[in-house]
C-alpha cells in the first residue's frame, strides 16, 4: 500500500507486540506497587501526639495534642493554639513574626521555631518521620 506521498508503507511497523504488551504491564505494576509501598511506609502515625515546648534547650512544657486549649508561653509573649490535634503559634511579640506565619504543625517531628525568642515547639509521636524532602 502506498501513503500519500507515494512511499510503501510497512504494515508491521505499527503493530504492538506481545513484548510491548508485557513491558508495558511490567511499568504499571512496579509503578503501582512503589507508590503503595512509599505511600505506607510514610503514612503518619495515628498514635497520640505531644507538643513539646523548649526554650534554650529547657522543656518549658509538654501536652497532649488532643486536647483544645492555648499555652502561654514566655510570661504572655507567646501564645500557642493546640486545636483539633494540631498546634500553631497564635501570637508573639517578635518582630518578623516568622513563627507565626509557619501555620499549623500535626505530624511528627515538623517543628516551629522562633529565634528572637529562642523558642522551639515540636511535634513528637511513635511512628516513623514524615519525610517531606531530601537534600544532598
Amino acid at each position: 500500500m502506498k501513503n500519500s506521498q507515494g512511499k510503501e508503507e510497512d504494515k508491521d511497523f505499527y503493530q504492538t507486540t506481545r513484548f510491548d504488551l508485557a513491558f508495558v504491564t511490567l511499568i504499571l505494576f512496579f509503578s503501582i506497587v512503589s507508590f503503595w509501598v512509599i505511600h505506607k511506609r510514610f503514612q503518619p502515625s495515628s498514635g497520640a501526639s505531644t507538643i513539646c515546648i523548649y526554650q534554650k534547650d529547657k522543656l518549658l512544657e509538654e501536652s497532649g495534642l488532643d486536647k483544645d486549649k492555648i499555652i502561654t508561653i514566655l510570661d504572655g509573649k507567646m501564645h500557642l493554639e493546640l486545636k483539633g490535634g494540631r498546634a500553631r503559634i497564635l501570637d508573639t511579640d517578635c518582630p518578623h513574626h516568622i513563627c507565626k506565619n509557619m501555620g499549623w504543625i500535626k505530624y511528627n517531628g515538623e517543628t516551629i521555631v522562633c529565634v528572637p525568642n529562642q523558642v522551639l515547639v515540636e511535634v513528637k509521636s511513635k511512628g516513623p518521620l514524615v519525610i517531606d524532602a531530601v537534600t544532598y
